[in-house]
């Protein structure tokens, strides 16, 4: 799947109660684990980390992602997918 593929989603992140957190306009989960989860969203990459995390639920199609556990961090790296992430558009920026 390439960046022409992907629909432009919006992105939000809901949590509750540091326990549950629900995030929108995900496109890939590259690594995860029980207490990190590293993911590629419209707005670049998100890094979760805790403690007994879980992905209750995932759709790679509408972007939507739930996550359970004890959530401590929230961070992001990177360009926005939507502006590109090959090598092409970098070049011809």
């Amino acid at each position: 799947m390439n960046n022409q593929d992907i629909k432009k989603r919006a992105h939000n992140v809901v949590l509750a109660n540091k326990k549950q957190m629900t995030v929108s306009g995900v496109v890939r989960v590259e690594n995860f684990n029980d207490s990190m989860i590293v993911l590629i969203t419209e707005v670049g990459q998100m890094t979760i980390e805790g403690a007994d995390l879980h992905i209750s639920r995932l759709s790679l199609e509408t972007g939507d992602m739930n996550i359970d556990g004890e959530l401590s961090g929230l961070f992001y790296s990177g360009e926005s997918y939507a502006k590109g992430t090959n090598l092409f558009s970098k070049i011809f920026k």
